[in-house]
């Protein structure tokens, strides 16, 4: 049995996302892959790859995998031009990380065994993408399969 790319799951949970959060409009886009301009987007999520753990089972033709995923939320931090604050940028980063967190706990997918879960606390800051400010949250999820 060929082992399991860690795309599958990537896209799988971005698309997972994109059906919960844009279509529901918490968001306005979900890339499965990291991009340089959010072409004005102001709430974005971007799921990347990240390390894996593959452990062989017993009798030798089995992986256990577990995938990380390292989803960055994007909030545009402030507008000069609109009414869009600072405090407007912490609250929605607030409002789509709970709304993340509801998709976790509910995101049962054929690419993976289970729910999902976080890997360790959320981490946030203020980043530059495309020449525009975002407040930013990292939230690192795992994902498991037995192949």
């Amino acid at each position: 049995m060929a082992s399991t790319s860690r795309k599958v799951p990537r896209k799988a949970f971005a698309a997972l996302l994109d059906t919960s959060l844009v279509d529901t409009g918490i968001i306005e886009a979900v890339y499965d892959h990291q991009v340089s301009d959010f072409g004005g987007a102001s709430s974005v999520i971007v799921v990347t790859s990240g390390g894996i753990m593959r452990v062989q089972q017993s009798f030798g033709t089995c992986w256990h995998n577990t995938y990380r995923l390292d989803c960055y939320l994007f909030v545009l931090y402030a507008d000069p031009d609109s009414s869009w604050t600072e405090a407007d940028a912490e609250d929605k980063i607030d409002d789509i990380e709970a709304a993340f967190a509801d998709v976790v706990m509910t995101g049962a997918d054929s690419a993976w065994d289970g729910t999902p879960e976080y890997a360790e606390q959320t981490t946030l800051g203020v980043v530059a993408v495309g020449g525009v400010s975002y407040r930013r949250e990292l939230i690192s999820i795992l994902l498991e399969k037995t192949e």
